[in-house]
């Protein structure tokens, strides 16, 4: 289950985000990721695609392992989530909700840290053709510092 205080960065204040999948011979890709929400059960992940970044599927296909990574635009509070593909959909209504949400807080944040108009950093955010579901099987800090890379769920051993 993903932590209430993560939970709470994903809702609230992650900015922009990247995803990653490697093929059958382990060649890494990484993919836009232009929205995403948390299911109710607190441990699927929903991640809106654009369709410039739908070939991701054979990867899932071949070996199910996904990884997304948030940053807080400004603090560059971070956070990697790793885990199992799912699924896939077509977004839904929810899904275009996340996006926008994810797509205004993108444009709110870079207008106040770099002073770009809101309207061209909105466009910079493309419109998704895809969902990808996986879930959540570790999360790793990755705000740099000291800690970076340290896996939080589940806790690493002492």
């Amino acid at each position: 289950m993903i932590p209430g205080k993560i939970l709470a960065f994903l809702e609230d204040e992650g900015t922009v985000a990247v995803s990653g999948t490697r093929d059958a011979n382990l060649i890494p890709a990484i993919h836009y990721v232009s929205g995403w929400d948390v299911e109710p059960n607190k441990r699927t992940i929903r991640c809106s695609i654009p369709q410039a970044f739908a070939d991701l599927i054979s990867s899932l296909e071949n070996n199910r392992q996904f990884s997304l990574t948030i940053e807080q635009i400004g603090s560059h509070e971070t956070y990697q989530f790793k885990g199992d593909y799912v699924g896939s959909a077509r977004p839904n209504e929810a899904d275009m909700a996340a996006h926008e949400r994810v797509k205004a807080r993108f444009a709110k944040v870079v207008n106040q840290v770099f002073g770009l108009p809101q309207e061209m950093c909105r466009a910079y955010i493309s419109r998704p053709s895809l969902v990808i579901r996986f879930t959540v099987r570790e999360i790793f800090l990755q705000t740099p510092g000291p800690g970076a890379g340290h896996r939080l769920v589940p806790p690493e051993e002492e």
